[in-house]
């Protein structure tokens, strides 16, 4: 415990037990609410996600990566990449959307507090945008703001929709719709790991921002 308290998860007050001497006790932080399932911002699926031994595994595994030929650590130590364990492993694939889902609504908060960033988007693509928390916060937000979510195809099947809401099929490494790129405001959200880049593209402004 002491050890979460150092690192700021936790903290210490005095309380007072059945006898009138304090007691040191242990209290929530900002930061351990988070982890709280009816919090707003319920990261604990995330923190659930980054702890897996599907993904810790293969920091123990630097040695044998670093010696040999495969790509990622990951590779190394499982045998193939972290997509085609996804393929193969529907439980730990849906346990990362829901991590990611998780996280994306505490950046939509964030999204919120500064709404500005979006005045001048028409509409906006969530590029790796998981089951689209995201995106819809924004759709719901922006009435006006066409959005749409890019993602693998069994990610986004049978997700529910709406007029100013879609969801498309595809891998964003291999490409983006060529269609995507086109419009005179377009928003586009790049999802990297845990992490958001967001920027649009203006035929009339060569502009981009970050959140």
């Amino acid at each position: 415990m002491r050890i979460l308290v150092h690192s700021g998860v936790f903290d210490t007050t005095k309380m007072h037990g059945n006898q009138e001497e304090e007691e040191e006790g242990y209290v929530l932080t900002s930061s351990s609410r988070l982890l709280l399932k009816d919090s707003p911002a319920n990261l604990s699926p995330a923190v659930i996600a980054m702890l897996d031994p599907v993904l810790m595994s293969p920091w123990f595994s630097l040695g044998e990566w670093i010696q040999g030929k495969e790509r990622t650590p990951f590779e190394a130590y499982h045998g193939m990449s972290f997509w085609e364990y996804g393929k193969r492993n529907i439980k730990f694939i849906n346990n990362l959307n829901e991590s990611m889902a998780s996280d994306s609504q505490l950046v939509s908060l964030v999204v919120k507090e500064h709404m500005e960033i979006f005045e001048s988007v028409d509409s906006l693509v969530d590029v790796g945008g998981g089951t689209g928390t995201l995106a819809r916060s924004i759709a719901d937000a922006y009435p006006h703001m066409k959005c749409t979510v890019l993602d693998l195809p069994h990610v986004v099947a049978n997700l529910p929709e709406s007029e100013n809401l879609k969801f498309v099929g595809g891998d964003m490494f291999k490409s983006i719709p060529f269609d995507f790129m086109f419009h005179s405001k377009t928003g586009i959200l790049i999802n990297i790991h845990f992490g958001y880049e967001y920027r649009f593209l203006q035929s009339s402004k060569n502009e981009s921002r970050h959140i």
